[in-house]
């Protein structure tokens, strides 16, 4: 795994770094922003019998750097503090720790792709010992600048590992989120 992963970053490197023929310099810019937005939650529980999935919504913000590896691509890690409701009774508090490649698909829109790992850091459950406290998925999405410091975004989160595995059932946590970001 290891291995793919250093693969893939020197992939990444000489993609940004190879400039067909061009008379102009590429000068690569790292920029900061915030962002938030609606978190929603679903959670679908699988059991011998039924498959169930309950929905919820909170809110998400958090920070992102944009390092620029070419004029189409660039590598996005960001951090993004989580809250909302699990069950009508139970709140929950996550990290969401992206890291994305992003790529601009012209007239305003970009499109991203990428791991991202997701920490439980409360859940008001009496039984919360039991929960996966680390959770590894996949993310991908698309923005829309609405001017050179704003833009428009959604994607999807869904997890490969299990949010509880208490076999032969178990819960698995995905999520919507939709928002604003602001480059600084």
């Amino acid at each position: 795994m290891k291995r793919y992963s250093i693969l893939f970053l020197i992939c990444l490197l000489i993609i940004g770094n190879v400039n067909a023929q061009d008379d102009e310099l590429f000068i690569p810019k790292t920029s900061f922003g915030i962002k938030g937005g609606i978190n929603a939650l679903a959670v679908k529980t699988v059991t011998e019998i039924s498959d169930n999935v309950q929905k919820k919504s909170g809110m998400y913000f958090g920070a992102f750097v944009n390092i620029q590896t070419s004029e189409a691509f660039s590598i996005q890690p960001e951090i993004n503090y989580a809250f909302g409701e699990y069950t009508s009774n139970d709140k929950i508090n996550l990290l969401h720790i992206p890291i994305l490649l992003k790529f601009e698909m012209g007239n305003g829109f970009s499109g991203y792709i990428g791991p991202e790992s997701v920490l439980l850091l409360k859940l008001d459950d009496p039984e919360e010992d039991r929960f996966n406290k680390f959770m590894f998925g996949f993310t991908f999405g698309i923005a829309y600048n609405i001017s050179d410091n704003f833009s428009i975004e959604g994607r999807p989160y869904f997890s490969i590992s299990k949010f509880l595995d208490d076999n032969p059932s178990y819960r698995r946590y995905n999520t919507l989120q939709i928002g604003l970001a602001y480059n600084l």
